[in-house]
């Protein structure tokens, strides 16, 4: 199936069941959707199958009120189209969108601490190698600096 072939049988299963706007912006989702899958280096195939079948799309959208789970704004609160239904399930957020990783909801202020941490290991290790090795290079700067003062004072 070809990403027109996908888009024709959406357009053929939704029509009638859902408003030619709800119509429209879903068709547009889609594409959009499918092109950017498709800008990120995947085939149009893979794409397509990921999706799924176009039929079973539009039986959902129209189940959901005609939406393709694109979020929306309503009074500064995002909400997710379709809601939870009587089968349980939880909508999870538009069609390709990762979820926050780990890292991400770590607030700032652990962040801090976390680098604060970081920085008084790496200092404390920096100074360890440092008295570790100063009995043995002390006494050869010394020898050095007794060197050079000799080689200046005999010229």
């Amino acid at each position: 199936m070809t990403k027109r072939e996908f888009l024709e049988a959406l357009r053929l299963a939704l029509n009638g069941k859902v408003t030619s706007g709800q119509l429209a912006e879903n068709l547009e989702y889609y594409e959009d959707y499918i092109n950017t899958e498709i800008r990120k280096g995947k085939s149009e195939e893979e794409v397509l199958s990921a999706l799924g079948d176009p039929r079973l799309i539009a039986r959902t959208i129209a189940e959901t009120g005609g939406s393709s789970g694109q979020s929306t704004e309503y009074g500064g609160s995002s909400e997710w189209y379709g809601g939870e239904t009587d089968t349980g399930y939880q909508p999870q957020g538009p069609v390709g969108q990762r979820p926050v990783s780990l890292f991400a909801r770590i607030p700032l202020w652990a962040w801090l601490i976390l680098g604060l941490v970081i920085v008084v290991l790496v200092l404390s290790a920096v100074f360890s190698v440092i008295t570790a090795l100063l009995p043995i290079l002390l006494p050869i700067l010394g020898v050095l600096f007794l060197v050079k003062v000799f080689r200046d004072w005999l010229n």
